[in-house]
């Protein structure tokens, strides 16, 4: 990175905030799905 002038990017806590919520979304569909209801995506911008 140094020698080549390059910016550093910090790809590992992109990688793990990608997962995380990931993670999540597969948690609430499960709880949705024990309900008898299911997820929905939104066309709205987060």
């Amino acid at each position: 990175m140094l020698t080549n002038v390059q910016e550093y990017a910090h790809r590992a806590q992109d990688y793990f905030e990608e997962r995380y919520r990931q993670r999540v979304l597969h948690n609430l569909a499960q709880k949705a799905k024990a309900m008898g209801m299911q997820l929905v995506p939104s066309d709205a911008p987060a």
